[in-house]
């Protein structure tokens, strides 16, 4: 049986919508908006990395897919060909369940694409680290969990798949946020300012165990921290509980997220 299966699954329904929408159409480009959300969330509760004795568990992710005339998220990394042409991802396409270690040790993708036609993978931001079973490092970002692979012997072109399913799948509440730091990237003549405006401000970043860490360990983008997470999920939370009264939000809000500001609370549901 397939351990991968459900994942694949959402992965599948991914690129069947990606076959037929279009680039300059917002109402598509909100239905693949879902679909990453979906992505993120069932990969944070039921997936974890595996390599040798180390255990890689997301606590945060940041998707990056790219597919010509369907969503064309220029954020992914690119090399130039000898015709001068950009190919989006070329390490992020057709290796599901393997790593992208960026060059230099920059950064750890997991990779979701499953043949030649599109790029997609999914960012570690965060992590949980064990080794031998033990967990070593409780809270790592980006550089970190790529240092880890790097002072164990794990190289660049590492080409196994490493993508395994949890033994107990997590309970957490998934929140979203936007990725960070993409609204301060220089332009290009290929994704000008206002192009890269559709994509650097979509909420498709996923992260749990918010209770556990503050807005200083996850490194929020500026105006998208905790508490603005926070507040989308309250918005979930009462599309799905009509009725839901605002001092009961409120009550969920503290619970959620105890070291938390009100301020994003009271600009979305009032005084």
């Amino acid at each position: 049986m397939d351990e991968l299966k459900e994942l694949r699954s959402l992965v599948n329904e991914l690129t069947n919508k990606l076959d037929n929408i279009a680039e300059d159409s917002r109402a598509d480009k909100e239905v693949v908006i879902v679909y990453l959300q979906k992505i993120g969330a069932e990969f944070l509760k039921k997936y974890e990395i595996r390599i040798g004795n180390i255990t890689i568990e997301p606590l945060r992710v940041e998707p990056y897919l790219f597919k010509k005339d369907a969503f064309e998220d220029k954020f992914t990394h690119y090399i130039v060909k000898d015709d001068k042409q950009k190919y989006y991802g070329p390490q992020q396409r057709n290796r599901f369940g393997k790593l992208y270690i960026h060059s230099g040790y920059s950064g750890v993708d997991i990779v979701l694409s499953d043949n030649d036609n599109y790029a997609f993978s999914l960012l570690i931001k965060n992590s949980r680290i064990l080794i031998n079973g033990n967990v070593e490092y409780p809270f790592l970002k980006q550089y970190g969990v790529a240092e880890v692979l790097k002072d164990n012997g794990i190289a660049v072109d590492y080409d196994e798949i490493v993508l395994c399913k949890k033994e107990t799948p997590s309970n957490a509440i998934v929140f979203r946020t936007i990725r960070n730091g993409l609204a301060t990237i220089a332009e290009r003549d290929d994704f000008p300012k206002e192009k890269q405006a559709e994509y650097s401000f979509l909420m498709i970043s996923s992260f749990i165990e918010l209770k556990e860490h503050t807005s200083k360990n996850f490194d929020f983008s500026c105006g998208y921290g905790g508490d603005k997470a926070v507040v989308e999920y309250l918005k979930d939370y009462i599309n799905a509980h009509p009725g839901t009264s605002r001092d009961e939000l409120d009550k969920i809000r503290k619970e959620l997220y105890p070291n938390g500001s009100k301020t994003e609370f009271v600009k979305e549901f009032g005084e």
